[in-house]
């Protein structure tokens, strides 16, 4: 049964249909965008329980692959998402993005440009992020109108071909990031993060995956959360 919440927007999608839908002849609600010898746009896993998609980075370099919605959200409604995640070939050698930017997919390649200084491709965003091109870190960053918030390092070490919940939540200028392992037990969450993105800026929800070598690390996502308020003048 699906809880009805007023004054509560949301998207929730277990990724069991039969393919995504793209482009304007088969029109859908995502876009995405691959770049890399032998990466793909997502797609979905057929035949899995329950149902998922494969972000493929391809097996080039810097090969990458990422999803998107449209610019609905904001932090002034106190948007918040979650992603159901499992990196399936290796947390070595890779980068992922899972929060909230910008720019729909087919704009930037990754809304973090180097996780360490952090810089950013986007103007407003606010993701959890891993480059092992850094380190081995899951961190939450900000960005707000082009100016780096402080990043906040995650202790927990992530598993290869672990399921693992990650979310972002928004409230007005302010995120902070969550770590859940597969049965919804929280293992980690961050402090507030001030100045972590522009409260009235349109953003979408984001994944991005990309190899930081020649081997591909592909991510399996089986589910997307996002809410937010209708007004800013809900609670």
């Amino acid at each position: 049964m699906t809880l009805f919440l007023p004054g509560v927007q949301r998207w929730e999608d277990d990724f069991m249909g039969d393919q995504m839908k793209f482009d304007a002849t088969t029109p859908g609600a995502y876009q995405s965008t691959a770049s890399g010898v032998g990466s793909a746009t997502v797609a979905i896993d057929t035949g899995v329980v329950g149902g998922q998609v494969l972000l493929d980075p391809g097996s080039a370099d810097d090969g990458r692959s990422d999803l998107s919605l449209g610019l609905h959200f904001t932090g002034s409604r106190n948007a918040t998402c979650w992603w159901r995640v499992n990196m399936r070939d290796a947390v070595t050698s890779s980068k992922f993005e899972l929060g909230f930017t910008d720019v729909v997919s087919g704009t930037d390649a990754g809304a973090v440009n180097v996780k360490a200084t952090p810089s950013f491709t986007a103007s407003d965003a606010v993701v959890l992020v891993r480059d092992t091109d850094d380190d081995t870190n899951l961190t939450l960053v900000g960005v707000q109108a082009g100016t780096a918030a402080t990043a906040i390092d995650f202790s927990t070490v992530l598993a290869l071909d672990t399921i693992y919940w990650m979310g972002v939540a928004l409230q007005d200028t302010f995120a902070m990031g969550f770590l859940y392992n597969t049965d919804g037990d929280e293992l980690e969450r961050t402090a507030w993060m001030s100045s972590a993105v522009t409260a009235a800026t349109l953003l979408t929800p984001w994944a991005f995956v990309q190899n930081r070598s020649g081997a591909q690390r592909r991510m399996n996502i089986d589910k997307l959360f996002a809410y937010q308020w209708e007004t800013v003048d809900n609670p």
